[in-house]
Parts: C-alpha cells; structure tokens; sequence
C-alpha cells in the first residue's frame, strides 16, 4: 500500500504538471497577444477620396478680376463652390501615441478632362501650370500629444485660414474672400508652397497654431504662422505670411514680387446663422530691380444660413490702395487699383455627399492700365450659374 508520504509526492509531480502546462499556455497567449499588438500598432490604411464640380452659367469676367474689355460668355465650367481633386490619403499606427500621415492630391478640370486648375501662364511671369500633384504631396508623423510635422507641398497657412473661416469655404471662383485675397489678388503667393516644412500643434485650452517655410531652393523663401483660438460659439484667427521665391509652378504663386500679408478673422455661430469677418494688409515690395511700395486693405463679411435642407450663402469682401501700383495692359484682368466682390447662392444638401447649388456674383474693379497716359478704367459684371458638387 503506498504511503503517504508517496501519495503527496504523486499529488506534487501532478500539481507540477499542471503548474506547468498552464504557465505555457500563459507564455504563448502572452506572446500571441504581443504579436497582436504589434501587428495593430503597425496597422495602416490607405483612403482614396476626392471631388467633382461642375456648373453651368454666364459669366462676365474671370475669376482673376473683370477687365474692362471682357466680354459676356455662356460656359459650362469646373471647380465652381470647390476646385474638382482626387487623391489618396492614409494613416500608419506606430504605437505609443504617434503615427505617420501621408497626402497626394491632384487638381483636374472635368469639364474639359484636363489636369491642374490652369495651363502654363505666360510672360512676364513664365510660371508652368500646375504639376501632377499640384494640391498637395507630403508625408509626415503625428502625435495627438506632440502636434503634426509635415515635409513636402502643403496648402498655405494663408489659404487654409481663408478656406475654413468664410461662408463660402474653398471656392476660389465664387467667394468674395478668396477672389480679393489669393485669386488674382495682389498678394498672389499661391494656395500652396513646395518644399515646405510645416508644423501643426495640438490644442492647447483652445489654442492651437501652425508654422511653415518653404525653402527657395533658389531665390528668398516663403514663411507663415496661424494662430486660432475656438470656445463654445466664436472663434478667432490670425495669420501672416512672407513671400519672397520665385515661383517654381502655378502652385507657387504668380509673382516674384516679396508680399507680405496679415489677415485677422472672426467667427460667430448665432445657431440661426453663423456670421464671418475679416481685416487684413497686404505690402508689396517689388522686386529688387524694380521696387514698389503699395499697401493694399482687405475687408470682408459673410454668413450661412441654414434653410431647411441647404444654406442661404451671402459675401462680400473689398481689396483697395490709395498707392500707386504698377500699371498692366487694359486687357490684363482688372482690380489692381480696387476690388469689390458680391455673392448671393443657395446651396441644397441632396445627400451626405452631394449638393446643388444657384448663385449670383457681382464683381466690380477698378484699375490703373497701360498705355501712357496711363488711366483708371472701371469696369463690372455679373454672373449667373448653377452648379453640382458631389464628393466621393
């Protein structure tokens, strides 16, 4: 008869056993759920995404500035409330709170089927049209404690201030903001750099900012900082920006004066309509060769109102010198002198991602034109179109 002493011993050598086929089976969850980790933290996704507008109306004047020469044309045309873009986007999880971000982003024409937003413009600027991902290529990491780093072509702080903080968003045919302050405006340093570095922070108590520079690879460079500030129902931004590269493409900018430009800009959401504003400067230097000293003044207003399924949009924004600018041909587009721009639209939400939209817009210019003697020409048109946008 066994022994008891035998018996602890077979009930140890059981004990052991189970002891240690439990801690291996421990050992290999532990180490599948490690190589769970790491494989979810190394998990990436790639979204293709874009936009297609098309509109059809009659138009007086182009988006750079009626001229006193332009003639009424019936048209159907791209890009009219958003420029039409496709692009590819994507995210890669590294772990501990930090992840690696890229953009490539196109500009198309759809109504022609053409690329970029313009072709090649020509003397005295000689700047090519847009290049293939013209809207934005750049590749950075992020931290949701750290902020954002980015390298490579990004849109403007300037232009990503104006987009976000008028009624009429990123249009850059039909808002009375974007049309005075980067479309044929005097500031004309672009809606993005290449070769640039950015640097977007986190939100700090309602702050948060960003800083850029693009390198010039050549002549000067381009430098700008965003500062905006959100609570509850306002907000308020600032933002600055100097130019002084040539311009390598259209993306560039179609200048190679040295701008420097500072807008400020409110926000109030009323529930019943969300009303924006903004006062700026604009100071063009020239160029080394042939210096200027004109200092422009911006001004605008817009709201949104929601009605029912849309939004009743209305604009206005005003660019004006009491300087002497440089004097352009009488068939340049017109506003060196004074620019005042006036929208009207409804904009109907058919789905999440589709909408149609009617508007009216008055531009009004008044510039300084060759040739000698030189002479202030006025001019104005109004035009009328109605458009779909559907995003994918």
């Amino acid at each position: 008869m066994p022994s008891i002493g035998g018996r602890e011993d077979k009930a140890a050598q059981t004990l052991l056993k189970i002891t240690v086929k439990t801690t291996q089976k421990t050992l290999i969850a532990l180490a599948l759920a490690s190589i769970g980790g790491m494989a979810a933290a190394q998990q990436s996704n790639v979204t293709l995404y874009g936009l297609i507008d098309a509109n059809v109306g009659s138009f007086k004047g182009a988006a750079t500035g009626v001229g006193a020469m332009d003639k009424r044309v019936t048209k159907l045309d791209s890009g009219g409330m958003s420029t039409s873009h496709f692009g590819l986007r994507g995210s890669e999880d590294l772990g501990g709170g930090f992840s690696a971000n890229f953009d490539l982003s196109a500009f198309f024409r759809n109504d022609v089927g053409a690329p970029g937003r313009s072709d090649a413009i020509g003397a005295p600027v000689n700047v090519a049209g847009d290049p293939f991902w013209g809207r934005a290529s750049w590749v950075g990491i992020a931290s949701k404690d750290f902020g954002q780093l980015r390298l490579g072509n990004a849109a403007t702080q300037m232009f990503v201030n104006s987009i976000t903080t008028n009624a009429f968003g990123d249009s850059t045919v039909f808002s009375p903001l974007n049309l005075v302050t980067h479309i044929g405006a005097q500031q004309a340093g672009g809606t993005s750099w290449g070769n640039q570095i950015v640097y977007d922070s986190p939100v700090f108590s309602g702050f948060k900012f960003a800083a850029a520079h693009s390198f010039s690879e050549g002549r000067g460079g381009n430098s700008s900082a965003r500062v905006l500030y959100e609570r509850g129902n306002w907000s308020t931004s600032f933002v600055w920006q100097s130019v002084k590269k040539d311009p390598l493409t259209f993306a560039d900018g179609t200048t190679t004066n040295d701008m420097k430009t500072m807008v400020l800009g409110g926000t109030y959401d009323f529930g019943a309509a969300k009303v924006f504003a903004h006062i700026g400067r604009i100071q063009n230097d020239g160029t080394a060769a042939k210096p200027q000293d004109v200092s422009y003044r911006l001004a605008e207003v817009s709201v949104a109102v929601p009605v029912g399924a849309g939004r009743v949009l209305a604009g206005y924004a005003l660019r004006t010198t009491s300087d002497t600018p440089a004097a352009v041909a009488a068939a340049a587009a017109g506003g060196n002198v004074r620019r005042a721009v006036l929208t009207l639209a409804y904009d109907h939400q058919l789905s999440r991602r589709t909408d149609v939209y009617a508007l009216v817009m008055n531009d009004r210019t008044r510039t300084l034109t060759l040739p000698v003697p030189l002479a202030t020409v006025s001019a104005a048109g109004t035009s009328a179109v109605v458009g779909i946008r559907h995003r994918f």
